[in-house]
């Protein structure tokens, strides 16, 4: 996929996927994990299942066992982090066919190490192994686990993705957290507690994810000055983009353009 960023380690292939569009169908000859940082929508199948739509949102964490054919196509795609081993070094994910869990807090920090280590200008391959077996780990520890349930606050998905759309449209302005308590219908312990359940994210890391992820892509795709794409994004000050920045990828705004 254009854009697409990888890096080999020895025992596995590191990658990150885009926001672009893509249409991918095959089998992989490898056990792949994937890590989503960006809600994208499309239509898949899997193992020859038929064509659905599919919504993925932040936090899903996917195992894959080799051969699984999989389709998937979306116009816009989502930032994704994927992580593909020979069978040998994960015969726990070689023997699942495929499995999803949502809300993963520990496999999108793991992920967003993953990126920050693939962005940078030269990229540790050591600390990025490190990160990859972390996550091989956390997805063995799963797998091994009880079979997932829908838990406490499956049932809020429904409210949970009017507070997504209402971020989306808002990342420009101000986005208080109690009103978007008050969209999902909730108290705000509450709200706080389920959100992170659902995305794997705090609402405030959610939302300057976003920005984050909207201001790269400006940076990218405009030549916008850097004053207009911090505001646009929601950031108070372009130094608190740079700031940010830095700190998710290793680049200032400035760097991270001319790349």
């Amino acid at each position: 996929m254009m854009g697409t960023v990888e890096l080999d380690v020895g025992w596995a292939r590191i990658a990150l996927l885009p926001s672009a569009p893509y249409s991918a169908d095959g089998a992989s000859s490898a056990c792949v994990m994937g890590v989503a940082l960006e809600r994208q929508q499309g239509v898949h199948a899997v193992a020859g299942e038929a064509r659905r739509d599919f919504d993925a949102w932040p936090g899903e964490f996917a195992l894959a066992a080799p051969g699984v054919p999989v389709f998937s196509e979306s116009a816009h795609g989502g930032e994704y982090v994927l992580v593909a081993v020979e069978p040998a070094v994960a015969p726990h994910v070689a023997g699942a066919p495929r499995r999803l869990f949502r809300g993963q807090r520990d496999a999108v920090a793991l992920a967003r190490n993953l990126r920050r280590l693939l962005l940078a200008q030269q990229p540790d391959v050591q600390q990025a192994a490190q990160q990859a077996a972390q996550l091989l780990a956390h997805g063995a520890m799963l797998l091994n686990g009880a079979p997932e349930r829908a838990g406490a606050y499956g049932h809020d998905r429904i409210k949970h993705a009017r507070v997504l759309d209402a971020i989306e449209a808002g990342l420009a302005t101000p986005l208080q957290l109690d009103a978007l308590a008050a969209l999902a219908g909730m108290p705000l312990l509450r709200f706080l507690r389920s959100f992170t359940h659902a995305t794997g994210m705090t609402p405030h890391a959610w939302i300057t994810e976003r920005r984050l992820q909207r201001a790269r892509h400006m940076l990218r795709s405009t030549n916008l000055p850097l004053a207009d794409v911090a505001a646009a994004c929601g950031f108070t000050h372009q130094s608190h983009l740079g700031a940010l920045l830095k700190r998710e990828i290793t680049h200032s705004p400035a760097q991270y353009r001319s790349r």
